[in-house]
């Protein structure tokens, strides 16, 4: 199946070696082909990221901070790897990073590793849990690269609920005025 948008809720788990505990954020995420992503937070208090083409709106506590990303390659390689990974198109990263992949009776698990340098110091690796039954995300983890040794890499984890594909998205979700 082609999906060109999705629509869901999310739950987001941010571990850190130095915190006693996790952090736990939630709310509704959107994806539009190519170049649109939103996370809008609810819990534990109102946030919003946007990601539209070469513009990333951070919006937190009613400030509202817009950049163009289209000078910053990291930013936009990222979005090209958020993109790939939420629609499955996982081929065209194959020039630039690493993929591996596993399966079990329900789900697939790829690793999508950089081998780039200079991204390699942000991201170690982004560990993508896939649905058998329609190919879409159920989990992203984004592991951290980390010059400190831990047990535990820091890491930023996303699980996806109540999933819609290819509904219509208003174009209001995506503004980054």
């Amino acid at each position: 199946m082609q999906v060109s948008s999705i629509q869901s809720d999310f739950k987001q788990v941010k571990h850190m070696a130095m915190m006693k505990k996790d952090i736990e954020s939630s709310g509704n995420f959107y994806y539009s082909k190519t170049d649109k992503v939103c996370l809008d937070y609810v819990k534990p208090k109102k946030s919003k990221i946007v990601i539209n083409g070469d513009k990333l709106l951070m919006e937190m506590g009613g400030i509202k901070d817009v950049r163009n990303i289209s000078s910053n390659a990291l930013m936009q390689e990222m979005t090209k790897v958020i993109s790939s990974c939420m629609t499955g198109n996982l081929q065209e990263l194959k020039a630039n990073y690493e993929l591996e992949y596993w399966q079990n009776a329900t789900t697939y698990l790829v690793k999508v590793s950089p081998k780039n340098a200079s991204a390699k110091k942000m991201v170690d690796r982004i560990e993508l849990v896939l649905l058998k039954s329609d190919l879409s995300v159920e989990s992203m983890k984004m592991i951290e690269n980390s010059r400190r040794q831990s047990a535990t890499p820091d890491y930023t984890e996303y699980f996806f609920s109540n999933k819609k594909l290819n509904v219509s998205i208003p174009s209001s979700v995506f503004d980054v005025k």
